[in-house]
């Protein structure tokens, strides 16, 4: 994925909430950064090249030091901006620690594993718009398909996004990875996002309809079809819905996902997406809520769900948020139990299980606070 569509990974958590002067001034500041490093990321000779050392070096520490700009209380602010935000702070300080001791080599990669955080952040639930790109920037950065629908994502400018991946969807299928992302960013976005029943079924018979749709997508369509049809069906309005019936409509969502096949062709993405998006929109409301501590295990539950690469890791930084503010206590326990569970398996290979140091090490720490 080209890595201009990181320029503003970090301008959802600005949107969340209430922001201060300093808060957007500092998200500013974050843009400015990635869009430099956009160019240089995108470029490997920049990377080695001692004259850009400095100005990449400093746009990597605004990045490492965003966190700093959101409230201390993570429990006063919407828990994904509270773990996101801290993630691409530290995620940020290693990238940089790692280009200063003249590894080069490692920074573009880890650029582009940003690239998850950026969409995870930016569609969780309606928000105030970020930053927006118009066409002509798209243009000059050279984007098309999905490159270009990302980075709309990315500003928030969603049904101009929509528009984009449906150009991808209606195309002759020639790339198989672009027409699976575009159609599971879609639906992601009608779901979570617009909470649209309706637009989300006629996606889906617009998509059910070609005769040369994958067989991957074949066996899941029509579930994701009767999932819709009862979601037309309840005719539930979550923005007016006050944020205790939101965490109550979520918790009965997963429930009824978790009945389902883990690895069958009854996949519920649209009970996951639409679970995880009443239980943000919930927090929205009230950060406070008495339940926040369930809702952040529900919400690892529904990012672990959903098993896309749009929501690398964001279980396991929903199972950490949980532990950390709910420390030696029984939810505490069944968090860090599916934490260890996720981190263990994410490591564990044929060779066997190799989990590293500094993984150990977070782990050991959570484990602390459960007791």
């Amino acid at each position: 994925m080209l890595l201009s569509v990181l320029t503003v990974v970090v301008l959802g958590a600005a949107d969340a909430g209430p922001a201060t002067l300093d808060t957007k001034s500092s998200m500013r500041e974050a843009f400015a950064a990635l869009v430099r490093l956009q160019e240089a990321a995108a470029k490997p000779s920049a990377l080695t090249d001692p004259a850009q050392a400095p100005r990449i070096s400093e746009d990597l520490g605004r990045l490492k030091d965003l966190a700093h700009a959101f409230p201390a209380d993570a429990q006063a602010q919407e828990p994904a901006t509270a773990a996101l935000s801290s993630l691409l702070g530290r995620y940020a300080a290693e990238t940089q620690r790692r280009f200063d001791a003249h590894e080069p080599g490692s920074v573009g990669t880890r650029v582009r594993t940003l690239m998850s955080l950026c969409v995870t952040c930016h569609a969780r639930e309606r928000a105030s718009g970020g930053f927006a790109i118009g066409f002509e920037r798209l243009d000059a950065l050279g984007l098309t398909g999905v490159e270009r629908a990302t980075v709309l994502v990315s500003t928030r400018q969603f049904d101009a996004a929509l528009v984009e991946y449906g150009k991808v969807l209606d195309a002759k299928l020639t790339d198989f990875a672009a027409f699976s992302r575009a159609l599971q960013d879609s639906l992601t976005l009608l779901v979570r996002v617009k909470d649209d029943p309706v637009a989300t079924a006629a996606l889906l018979d617009r998509v059910g309809a070609r005769e040369d749709l994958p067989k991957f997508f074949r066996s899941h369509v029509p579930t994701w079809k009767r999932d819709v049809a009862d979601w037309r069906a309840e005719k539930f309005d979550a923005q007016r819905a006050k944020p205790e019936v939101l965490f109550a409509k979520a918790q009965a969502l997963v429930t009824k996902a978790n009945g389902g096949s883990l690895f069958g062709d009854d996949r519920k993405d649209v009970l996951w997406l639409r679970a995880s998006g009443y239980l943000n929109l919930a927090l929205a409301k009230n950060p406070k809520l008495k339940t926040r501590g369930e809702a952040l295990f529900l919400l690892g539950t529904c990012a672990g769900g959903l098993r896309s690469p749009l929501w690398w890791d964001v279980d396991e930084l929903y199972y950490e948020a949980c532990v950390r503010e709910n420390p030696r206590s029984p939810l505490a326990k069944r968090c860090y139990e599916r934490l260890a569970e996720r981190v263990t398996l994410g490591y564990t290979g044929s060779a066997g299980t190799f989990i590293p140091d500094d993984e150990q090490t977070r782990l050991d720490e959570l484990k602390a606070l459960t007791r």
